[in-house]
């Protein structure tokens, strides 16, 4: 799934949430320690659920995690 389908609703030294543009489900990481010294995205986001039936919010967990963590990477929210 392309990046062009989400967007990044919140991007801080904590936090990455993406929504997916048409199925609105919106998907928060959180920005931790990997235990040796570099900052990553979680997995295993927080998800707000959206519109009903469209697209199942479990088919794109792995989708909306390589967003944000390609995106925290980008900024230099994460290393």
């Amino acid at each position: 799934m392309p990046h062009a389908d989400f967007d990044v609703v919140t991007l801080s030294p904590s936090t990455v949430r993406v929504m997916h543009r048409t199925a609105h489900h919106i998907y928060e990481f959180a920005v931790v320690d990997d235990g040796c010294g570099r900052r990553v995205v979680s997995s295993g986001p927080s998800i707000v659920f959206g519109k009903n039936g469209e697209v199942p919010a479990w088919d794109l967990v792995a989708a909306a995690e390589r967003v944000a963590a390609d995106t925290a990477r980008q900024t230099g929210v994460t290393d």
